[in-house]
């Protein structure tokens, strides 16, 4: 019974490591206000720069594992070119080397002067001192600076558990059975990686037999396949961040792999081969949590020098391995998965990286934006020729935005639930709102199409006359839609108020189709069916133009960080504020269409 408590305790320091990581990672992203991810992005102009850069995000954050995952969510989401992110995915594996070089202060002599910072010294007081600063320093960033204080305390805390549980396992005789087995590199390797993918940290492995070290009982021999075994399974975090991702980030994820398998096998044959025909003096002997610490951070270093001549051939092979899809030549020869692929960036992985999370929720928006106005154009087509399959097209585009505003929406409002800056917490609502007018814009096009769908069924046709004026008003909404999206993509403030010019130029030309259609139905040169055709459409260009006019709204709040209460603000503030450029604005498309 003895025994099944100190393992349970055993576990129970691994899980405080762990959790004081993760406390420490995540208050460090909250305090860094998505500054972590920019910097990682800036710091990327030549491969030097990158490795450096990846040492000190991992540093920071004490995980490779999160770096890794920033990493392929920055080049999931075309932030971060795939070249650019080899380097920082290499220094991570270097960065990650401190922690075990940290954890190796708890076996330092007891009568040294540095004794005052080691763990066993560090950890209560970090601990009381981020407490300290959580109580009595109530406002968000102090508790966030607390909480990360606090973290790095229940770090140490929890190693310090493992060491002392561990020293009472020398005499176990099933630990030294288990341990020679594992001297076998195959099963030393799969053993290493086996743990790490379980516990999701690289950092913890090598902790853990940090701490079994001081038994005495563990030598170079078992535990150096085990830490070659650790380095590939820490890629498994980054392989599933990567899952529903685009290619170049599952390639992201790739390169993890290949580096680590490639550096695995490596070492694997330079030190079987030279313990086979030579022979190290200390293979069989014990090994410290210093030598442990030391060969961690010898096989990443070594490892990121061999292969970092080699950063194209490795970029090469997973451009071999992960493949492009062959492109399409006809835009409407496509299907519902190449619509909603976009679809995988909202994993919900993400929500613990607001920064990448909403640049991923911009990327869902922006594929929105883009069927919408698909269908939109696809209906005016229709229009002029009937093709009963590009209304089969249109159907699953449509019911593909639906899809995408479901996810988003849920997404999005889950991000926000989340204690966010203010400044995020503005952008998530501007994102909720955008998201929702594109699936309303989405709609309206569809039910143009249905429209036209039903004229063909009644054989109901437009006169040339009609169908010229219907062109016109059918120009200024396409290029309504355009210009949002690209506004939206762009954050162009003379865009905002282009969409505001040709929303009066749109009313104006309703006006005008509406005055000649009534003249029409006098003359009785049209008849009743086609005129009610006609009427609908203007009104779903004027519905589509208005939700185009919220969507600015939106981009302005996501632009100026403002959050208008009513969207008579909004009008105020171009009125005011632009009225010299609107002016231009309103003359240049009165030109452009002719009006």
């Amino acid at each position: 019974m003895s025994v099944l408590i100190s393992i349970i305790k055993l576990f129970a320091g691994v899980a405080l490591l762990i959790y004081g990581m993760k406390i420490l990672s995540a208050n460090l992203k909250k305090i860094s206000g998505g500054k972590l991810e920019k910097f990682l992005v800036s710091a990327t102009d030549n491969m030097f720069k990158g490795v450096l850069t990846g040492i000190l995000i991992t540093v920071a954050t004490q995980s490779s594992s999160a770096t890794t995952v920033i990493v392929v969510g920055l080049v999931n989401s075309n932030i971060l070119k795939l070249k650019n992110a080899i380097p920082i995915i290499m220094g991570a594996n270097i960065g990650t080397t401190i922690t075990s070089q940290l954890l190796r202060l708890t076996s330092l002599d007891s009568n040294s002067w540095i004794t005052l910072f080691t763990p066993e010294v560090l950890a209560p007081i970090l601990i009381l001192v981020g407490v300290l600063i959580m109580e009595l320093l109530k406002n968000k960033k102090a508790t966030n600076i607390g909480e990360m204080i606090m973290g790095l305390g229940l770090l140490f805390t929890g190693m310090i558990t493992m060491v002392d549980i561990a020293s009472g396992f020398s005499n176990l005789p099933i630990l030294s059975e288990i341990l020679l087995k594992l001297s076998n590199p195959i099963l030393g390797v799969v053993a290493g990686a086996i743990v790490t993918m379980i516990v999701q940290s690289s950092a913890a492995t090598v902790g853990i037999l940090q701490a079994l070290s001081t038994t005495g009982i563990i030598t170079y021999s078992t535990t150096i396949p085990i830490i070659l075994g650790q380095n590939i399974g820490t890629c498994f975090t980054s392989i599933l961040a990567s899952i529903g991702g685009s290619k170049n980030a599952k390639r992201a994820a790739g390169v993890h792999l290949y580096f680590n398998l490639i550096g695995t096998i490596i070492f694997l044959l330079g030190i079987y081969t030279y313990q086979s025909f030579i022979g190290f003096s200390f293979w069989n002997s014990s090994i410290d949590m210093g030598q442990i610490a030391n060969f961690h951070t010898v096989f990443n270093v070594v490892s990121t020098i061999i292969l970092f001549p080699f950063v194209n051939q490795l970029e090469k092979l997973t451009m071999i391995t992960i493949r492009d899809k062959k492109l399409k030549d006809d835009d409407d020869d496509d299907d519902e998965s190449d619509y909603l692929s976009v679809l995988n960036v909202l994993d919900e992985r993400f929500l613990n990286i607001p920064n990448i999370a909403i640049t991923n929720s911009t990327s869902v928006i922006e594929k929105m934006g883009e069927l919408s106005e698909k269908n939109f154009r696809k209906s005016m087509i229709l229009l002029k020729k009937f093709e009963n399959k590009r209304i089969e097209k249109m159907q699953e585009r449509e019911d593909a935005v639906d899809k995408l505003d479901a996810k988003l929406t849920e997404f999005l409002v889950k991000l926000g639930s989340l204690d966010l800056p203010e400044q995020e917490s503005i952008t998530v609502t501007s994102l909720l709102k955008t998201g929702t007018e594109f699936e309303k814009i989405s709609d309206y096009g569809y039910k143009f199409s249905k429209i036209v769908e039903d004229m063909h069924e009644k054989k109901v046709k437009l006169s040339d006359f009609a169908y010229g004026e219907l062109e016109k008003i059918y120009n200024i909404t396409e290029d309504t839609i355009l210009n949002t999206i690209k506004a939206f993509k762009e954050k162009d403030k003379n865009l905002i108020v282009e969409i505001e010019a040709l929303k009066e130029l749109a009313e104006l030309q309703k006006e005008k189709c509406k005055n000649t259609h009534i003249q029409r139905l006098k003359e009785r040169k049209c008849n009743v069916e086609s005129g009610i055709a006609f009427l609908e459409i203007l009104t779903i260009c004027e519905k589509i133009i208005d939700h185009c006019s919220n969507i600015s709204v939106s981009t302005l709040n996501y632009m100026t960080n403002e959050d208008f209460v009513t969207k008579q603000e909004f009008f105020k503030k171009i009125y005011e504020t632009e009225n010299e450029l609107l002016k231009n604005k309103l003359n240049e498309c009165s030109h452009r269409y002719s009006i």
